[in-house]
């Protein structure tokens, strides 16, 4: 088992200048936001996703080397099915380049335009958040199996609430004890 706390502090600097890479599988309950879209009751500790991460120096256009991180990751979840409530395996594969760049407003400007994430480099990346993020990112918007049987309405029988419904009278039945039939007014105006 591959420890991941080197991945949880990266110097990205020092990572690309070296071209390293590195691949390996984290236990889903160890990426708390993912693991709050499984089924309820799954055991996120058995459930394990595969990373690959892979770095490089790419020089921008001022010629200034800039680091890159590439984040691929795959995992089959069991999300819940919003049409029958019951689980169903799901695949997702993420593919996703990071350039890091000196500060936050530079990353803010550039991203809207780039391919790829623009971020803001202020110390050491933990790259398994940006490998939850990806995998959120990928999550369908609605699961949903593609066929299936949406579970029943709930029925409860009650033999003295039904009898209750028939018992009971029309509020509106009495208005017509007040008033009176017309003949029954006009001979009492004579």
């Amino acid at each position: 088992m591959i420890d991941h706390r080197p991945y949880r502090k990266l110097d990205i600097r020092a990572f690309a200048h070296h071209g390293s890479s590195a691949s390996g599988t984290i236990a889903l309950h160890e990426l708390d936001r993912l693991a709050e879209e499984v089924v309820n009751g799954t055991d996120t500790s058995a459930l394990l996703i595969d990373w690959r991460i892979r770095a490089e120096e790419r020089a921008n256009g001022a010629g200034l080397d800039e680091p890159w991180l590439l984040c691929e990751a795959s995992a089959t979840l069991p999300l819940v099915c919003q049409r029958c409530l019951d689980g169903m395996p799901t695949t997702l594969r993420t593919h996703q380049w990071f350039r890091f760049v000196a500060t936050e407003a530079q990353a803010e400007e550039e991203d809207a335009v780039a391919e790829e994430d623009v971020l803001a480099l202020a110390g050491p990346i933990d790259v398994f958040q940006l490998i939850e993020d990806d995998l959120l990112m990928a999550l369908p918007p609605i699961a949903t199996h593609a066929q299936c049987t949406p579970p029943a309405r709930p029925h409860v029988q009650d033999p003295a609430f039904d009898a209750a419904l028939g018992e009971r009278k029309n509020p509106f039945a009495a208005l017509g004890d007040l008033v009176a039939p017309k003949h029954d007014r006009g001979d009492r105006d004579r």
